[in-house]
């Protein structure tokens, strides 16, 4: 390597692991977790995203089917423009919510059907929930 190279390497050496501006902790609980999201703006990796999408989405099938649900749900096909990231699941009401960075509900989905604005300020708008675990995900 060229003596600027060597120099740089001399100097990563000299960096304690605390120091470095990279590091992985390995000693995270994941027993609390209810959700678990990926941050997917390249910084650390770069990837295809749609087989990345499909590698969740296969996983997290496989794991319903494990949990009990029905083997029925292996027959449904991934659809890579049904699927955003960012989105906020009401459990209660099995509603996909899409919302802003000030908790204002965009848009709403029951399922794969879209849900009318008077329906979906009717239930988010004048309540303004917390979207907060048990009841969101």
């Amino acid at each position: 390597p060229s003596t600027r190279a060597s120099a740089i390497l001399s100097d990563a050496r000299r960096i304690s692991p605390q120091d470095a501006p990279i590091f992985c902790n390995r000693a995270v609980n994941m027993a609390n977790m209810e959700a678990i999201g990926f941050d997917m703006d390249h910084t650390l990796a770069q990837y295809k995203a749609e087989p990345f999408d499909l590698l969740a989405y296969n996983g997290a099938v496989e794991r319903l089917v494990a949990m009990g649900y029905p083997e029925e749900i292996r027959d449904f096909k991934y659809d890579v423009t049904q699927f955003q990231r960012g989105l906020v699941i009401d459990k209660a009401r099995g509603n996909v919510l899409k919302m802003d960075r000030h908790k204002y509900v965009k848009v709403a989905y029951h399922g794969l059907s879209h849900m009318p604005a008077e329906q979906r300020k009717a239930l988010y708008d004048r309540q303004r929930p917390q979207f907060t675990p048990p009841e969101y995900a």
